[in-house]
This record gives structure tokens, C-alpha cells and sequence, in this order.
């Protein structure tokens, strides 16, 4: 199950009036297009993101902690973003720019990570299981207990990449294993 890259039914809204409707308590948004909308820096925690279009946003910075996103979040600019307790089940992060993301306790089972720059991002408790990894750069990164779980790491860079309490037995590192 994957988040729509467009939706005919797509609600569109500026980043004000996401803004405005979160701070007077909004926590839930369904449908709504943000494609390339400029939240550096925004406050959005516990936010509820479902089917939204974030594609090409720029999120750097911002505070999504314990946020829901089941969005399209294709080549989105998340760096030095604070993604610690967020669920980004199935979510769509092609070519995202996830670098040096706080990615504590982030739920990331089966998100499309392919492409995706995570140099010097913080992976602790993170659960990749059955992410696809496909070609992402982890060069550096620090896995702490991170699930790797039948996550595709094929053409994954993880040159200089530490793992202490995550193993790679289960996932899937060469071709071969891919397409068993």
C-alpha cells in the first residue's frame, strides 16, 4: 500500500493555512497537496498527514516528532528534520533528503528509501523493516538496534557505517536475494 503521488482529490493549501489550522488545534489533515511548500523549521508535532502530497517540500529543520505521515514525500528536503517517534509506514521517500534527520524510535517498515541521502542521520530504535534502501546513501551513519529486517540494501552505500546492535543477516544486500 503506497501514498498517491497525485490525488484528483487532492485538497490544496499554502503552508500559512496549515500553519494557522495546527496552531488553533488542528492535528489532523487528509488530502491536503503541500507539493513544494517551503515548512523550514515548522513546529508540527503529532501531526496527521494522511494521503498528502509533501512532494519536493522543504521540511528542513522542522519538528515532526510523533507525527503521522502516510504521504508522497518524494525528493522532500527533511534534513537536520526531528523524526524521532514518527510513523512513516509505506511512506514514499524517493531521493529524500534525509540528512543528519533525527530518526529515534521511527517507524519506517516498508517506506521507499531508494536514493535517499541519510548521511549523518541518527538512526536509534529505528525500524526499517522491509524498507527499500535501494542505492540510499548510509556512508557514516550510526544504526543503533535499527531493524533491518528484510530491508533491500542493494546498492546501499554503507561504506564507514557503524552498526552496534543491528545486523544485516536478514536483509536483502545482493541481486539475487532481490528477486527470490
Amino acid at each position: 500500500m503506497k501514498p498517491p503521488e497525485t490525488s484528483a482529490n487532492s485538497i490544496l493549501m499554502s503552508p500559512r493555512e496549515l500553519l494557522d489550522r495546527y496552531a488553533a488545534g488542528k492535528r489532523g489533515f487528509i488530502g491536503v497537496n503541500l507539493q513544494g511548500a517551503d515548512l523550514r523549521g515548522a513546529v508540527l508535532k503529532g501531526i496527521l498527514l494522511w494521503q498528502a502530497n509533501l512532494k519536493s517540500a522543504n521540511l528542513s529543520g522542522a519538528d515532526l516528532t510523533n507525527a503521522h505521515l502516510f504521504a508522497n514525500l518524494i525528493q522532500t528536503n527533511l534534513s537536520g528534520a526531528d523524526l524521532s517517534g514518527t510513523k512513516l509506514i509505506y511512506a514514499d521517500l524517493r531521493k529524500a533528503d534525509l540528512t543528519c534527520a533525527k530518526l529515534f524510535k521511527t517507524n519506517l517498515k516498508g517506506a521507499d528509501l531508494r536514493g535517499a541521502d541519510l548521511r549523518g542521520a541518527k538512526l536509534i530504535y529505528t525500524d526499517l523493516d522491509g524498507a527499500n534502501l535501494k542505492g540510499a546513501n548510509l556512508k557514516g551513519v550510526i544504526l543503533f538496534a535499527v531493524n533491518l529486517n528484510q530491508a533491500n540494501l542493494v546498492g546501499t552505500d554503507l561504506s564507514e557505517t557503524t552498526l552496534i546492535k543491528s545486523d544485516t543477516k536478514s536483509a536483502i544486500l545482493s541481486e539475487s536475494e532481490e528477486n527470490n
